[in-house]
């Protein structure tokens, strides 16, 4: 016999006997729907959604960690450990109070499923500001000190109701803020007008205007200021 027949002889021996060997049970992590999409909602509500996790395989599949891509959206899983065949909720809580327009986050699900060790759904759609803000900060710029600087920021109702304003407020002594509108019906906006007298003190300028309306689930709206001052 030659080496290349033998060699043949060993690899079809080895073959057949790998093809009666049993199979490695393993499990196989499936997701239901991996992506949701929640359309559009208002500003400041909160969503709750459940993906099903679905063990496809025939060995235990363990759910070993969950992450998310922002402090925005917490997820639970009700049972680690999932049979052959049977599958487990994954809850989620998305709040929408800090966000406008389109978004999308994730959540990483992380199992001991050998071919797909990582796995990531998805929640995405729109957020309907009702109170839109222009500048979403304001940059004061440098005042010097003895005087006094004027800025303005816009309220602009994208809502379909009337919105109050209920004050405009800012912890900074060295800033005063006035709206001159207390209801802003749809369509219509809203002028705040923003003085800035710098104290002798004072060489950099760092705070925040706060908007309370009435607008459920956002009733307050922050806008970020900050400056120099020169002597």
């Amino acid at each position: 016999m030659t080496r290349n027949s033998l060699s043949v002889l060993v690899l079809a021996v080895f073959l057949t006997l790998a093809s009666s060997l049993p199979a490695l049970a393993a499990p196989i992590l499936a997701v239901d729907k991996p992506v949701f999409d929640f359309g559009t909602i208002p500003q400041g509500k909160k969503l709750d959604y459940v993906f099903r996790l679905i063990n496809k395989g025939d060995a235990p599949l363990t759910i070993t960690k969950t992450r998310t891509s922002c402090g925005c959206t917490v997820a639970s899983v009700s049972s680690k450990t999932i049979a052959p065949g049977k599958s487990t909720e994954l809850k989620i809580t998305f709040d929408s109070a800090s966000f406008g327009g389109k978004v999308s986050k994730t959540i990483t699900v992380e199992s001991n499923d050998p071919a797909t060790p990582t796995t990531t759904l998805t929640i995405k759609g729109t957020i309907n500001e009702e109170l839109v803000v222009t500048p979403r900060q304001l940059n004061l710029g440098q005042t010097k000190v003895g005087s006094s600087k004027e800025l303005s920021v816009a309220l602009e109702n994208h809502g379909e109701r009337t919105i109050r304003i209920l004050s405009v407020t800012t912890p900074m002594p060295q800033v005063k803020a006035i709206s001159k509108k207390q209801t802003l019906k749809p369509g219509e906006t809203a002028q705040v007008n923003v003085t800035v007298t710098p104290r002798p003190e004072d060489r950099f300028l760092s705070g925040f205007l706060v908007v309370a309306t009435d607008i459920p689930g956002k009733p307050e709206i922050t806008v970020p200021l900050y400056g120099s001052v020169a002597k």
